[in-house]
């Protein structure tokens, strides 16, 4: 197709799509996969009721309820929803595997023929599997394939859609890269408060909530920092380094080479890749190692960068010691810890929470697998209030001064205000807040005010808001990321009504056409049913 698409000349305009099975009302969210790649999931997920989570599918318009969530508590002002890509199914590989097919070994809820092959429609496979062969006796290599048939059970038997470069050994082991939705609900706090959806096997988990306000109420805004965003000229699973020299996957995948290791260290490139990096740019990121064929058993281990030095040659030091030290010329990508950021309930504080497998330490604080810290990162400069918004910058590329950087995250407080703060979270041990700080275009965020991400959109510069005023059409504006301006965005034709309610209302999934992508913002209206699409084109 030939985008003939002319700024100023065309016009962007939203259309009606069809509408969502619940109205919104307060503490209804939606969140998306907001993945670059054909591996993103083209599904919008809305969290309707304690027992309603829907999925809107953008590519055949249409909704359908997918799962009870089971939240216990009151559904309200402070419910949220956010989306982890990397948060699926795991687990160990038994005998008798081929290159095309993969036997597990570990339980996970029970399958039927197929499901995991059956998630991207008629001639699609969105349900990516990589595999680690780590094991004593493993290839020390990691490639990635899609699901294209699966037998039933709970330990099924995985079908690839192309041969892998080795053997998987009796021991290695895998990740399906399905990702999940993690539900926040309100009132007080309860187990079954905090829940997650992991979408491959519809599997639903009661997750700890300890640390979390005593009371979720007022507004939420909720943000993953999940090691498969990544720029939007890179692949998920390259992480952030440009013009990295090294490749893994069956040469699929960038990467970076190292020059020397130690039981806490990791010394990069001395040319190219991670050569020019500047000290600390990745502080508090995490750094996965790809590919070890001298210590096979390294491979796959995640450490957080507790700080490291410029190139050329940077050293990282880690958070915690290697379980097994790598080889002097493991390969290795640098990419986000992980973690999810709430802010909720009127207050400044950060909650932060792990959702790897494994305590995540960056040296001096930790989160414990599966738990909320309060202290991992700094508290704001103010508290959240209703139409708080909350936007991440992984899509661009850093410009040379270092002025903006893939560590922000934006936060805007609501309350009727301007103020927007921006948590860096590579700005020191428990990153840095730039407090209220200026820029052009401010909007007052009042109740019902919503946002989201578009890391495609103009090189990943842009995030989309929505500005609630009771009786007028929706006003959406752009805030740019790097560039810390907003404007004004294609507005709708639509009327919003209703007494203002938080909740929130819009999402962003990538379509892509050959090697072009494109941004889909979806817009649930306030306090009805009617849904908007836009298509980016400029």
């Amino acid at each position: 197709m030939t985008n003939n698409f002319k700024p100023i000349i065309d016009r962007m305009k939203w259309v009606q799509v069809p509408p969502a099975p619940n109205a919104h009302a307060a503490g209804i969210s939606i969140c998306s996969d907001m993945r670059n790649s054909a591996m993103r999931h083209r599904f919008i997920y809305q969290l309707a009721t304690n027992a309603v989570l829907n999925r809107y599918d953008i590519k055949y318009k249409g909704w359908t309820l997918i799962a009870n969530p089971a939240l216990t508590t009151t559904f309200g002002s402070g419910v949220g929803c956010v989306f982890a890509p990397s948060a699926g199914i795991s687990g160990s590989i038994g005998a008798g595997c081929t290159t095309t097919s993969i036997v597990t070994t570990t339980s996970i809820t029970a399958v039927g023929i197929n499901q995991l092959a059956n998630h991207g429609g008629a001639g699609e496979n969105t349900l990516r599997i990589r595999i680690k062969g780590n094991s004593a006796g493993g290839s020390g290599k990691t490639e990635e394939r899609w699901i294209v048939g699966n037998t039933a059970g709970t330990t099924p038997t995985i079908l690839l859609d192309s041969a892998l470069s080795f053997t998987p050994a009796n021991g290695d082991s895998y990740e399906i890269l399905s990702g999940s939705v993690y539900m926040l609900g309100a009132g007080t706090l309860a187990s079954g408060s905090w829940r997650s959806y992991e979408v491959a096997a519809g599997t639903l988990t009661t997750r700890t909530q300890t640390n979390l306000p005593a009371t979720i109420g007022t507004d939420s805004c909720i943000i993953a920092l999940d090691e498969q965003y990544v720029p939007n000229d890179a692949n998920p699973g390259e992480g952030f380094i440009a013009s990295q020299t090294g490749t893994y996957s069956g040469g699929n995948l960038k990467c970076s080479v190292a020059t020397a290791t130690a039981a806490g260290t990791l010394t990069g490139q001395a040319s190219g890749g991670d050569a020019g990096v500047a000290a600390n740019l990745y502080r508090n990121f995490q750094i996965r190692i790809v590919e070890d064929t001298g210590t096979p058993t390294s491979v796959g281990q995640r450490r957080i960068i507790a700080s490291h030095t410029a190139g050329a040659s940077p050293v990282y030091t880690l958070g915690t010691s290697w379980t097994v030290t790598p080889s002097s010329t493991a390969k290795y990508v640098i990419e986000y810890p992980n973690l999810i950021i709430v802010r909720t309930s009127a207050t400044a504080v950060l909650y932060t929470y792990n959702y790897t497998a494994n305590t995540i330490n960056n040296g001096t604080n930790s989160i414990n697998a599966d738990a909320f810290s309060t202290s991992y990162f700094g508290n704001a400069g103010g508290a959240v209030a209703a139409g708080c918004c909350i936007l991440g910058s992984w899509g661009f590329r850093p410009d040379a001064a270092g002025n903006a950087k893939n560590s922000f995250v934006y936060m805007f407080r609501g309350g009727a205000a301007t103020t927007c703060d921006c948590l860096d979270i590579a700005g020191g041990t428990t990153g840095t807040f730039d407090n209220a700080f200026t820029y052009e275009g401010g909007q007052l965020l009042t109740t019902g005010s919503c946002a989201c991400y578009a890391p495609c959109d103009q090189e990943g510069r842009l995030g989309y808001i929505n500005f609630y005023t009771t009786g007028v059409v929706n006003q959406l504006f752009r805030f740019d990321v790097k560039n810390r301006y907003m404007e004004p965005a294609p507005q709708t034709d639509f009327n919003q009504s209703g007494t203002a309610a938080v909740g929130e209302r819009l999402a962003s999934v990538v379509a892509i056409d050959g090697t072009d992508k494109y941004t889909v913002v979806l817009l649930l209206a306030h306090a009805a049913t009617n849904a908007m699409e836009l298509l980016v084109m400029g």
